[in-house]
């Protein structure tokens, strides 16, 4: 008798990340994650910056206090942890959704402004297991969170507004 346990952990990482193939689900996962912030107001940008095409997803939540925290503790999500409190209306519980990155672009560089503590950013590439948590250096740093893709996949070129806000209708009805 034993337990069982992940022998390569960074295997693992990618075969969950590669498991998530939808680009609209990765969205609906980026928009649950401010919903749990306690988000307000949500923004959904698709445009082009230096020849390259990105995605933004920006929010006016809470924001995250601990990036180490997210960036080493795949698959063991503080919400499911809340949702066993009692805590209604959480959406995530799984502590993978921003592995889906990997379904929309090439990096991730998350910015966020928490309530308490200093303003960081997380750095992600895809199919790399490195991370990067640096200070923020905007000069007027909004309360909340930014979620930035950029290079976008040649797939998400066919995705339009219209679909991206059908999806999230209906994923996100609840």
């Amino acid at each position: 008798q034993g337990r069982l346990k992940i022998g390569n952990q960074w295997n693992a990482i990618r075969i969950i990340a590669l498991s998530q193939n939808s680009p609209l689900k990765a969205i609906a996962e980026f928009v649950e994650n401010s919903i749990d912030a306690g988000a307000k107001n949500i923004s959904i940008v698709r445009g082009k910056s230096k020849g390259e095409q990105y995605l933004k997803v920006i929010d006016d939540g809470k924001g995250i206090e601990d990036f180490r925290y997210v960036a080493t503790h795949i698959g063991d999500s503080i919400k499911r942890r809340l949702k066993e409190q009692g805590a209604q209306g959480i959406q995530g519980e799984f502590g993978i959704g921003l592995l889906s990155f990997w379904t929309v672009g090439e990096a991730l560089t998350l910015s966020s402004s928490p309530a308490q503590g200093t303003a960081q950013r997380l750095h992600l590439v895809k199919d790399s297991p490195d991370f990067a948590i640096r200070p923020s250096r905007e000069l007027f740093e909004q309360p909340g969170t930014t979620l930035h893709i950029q290079p976008l996949l040649p797939g998400m070129k066919t995705l339009t507004g219209e679909k991206v806000q059908s999806y999230l209708a209906s994923e996100l009805r609840d």
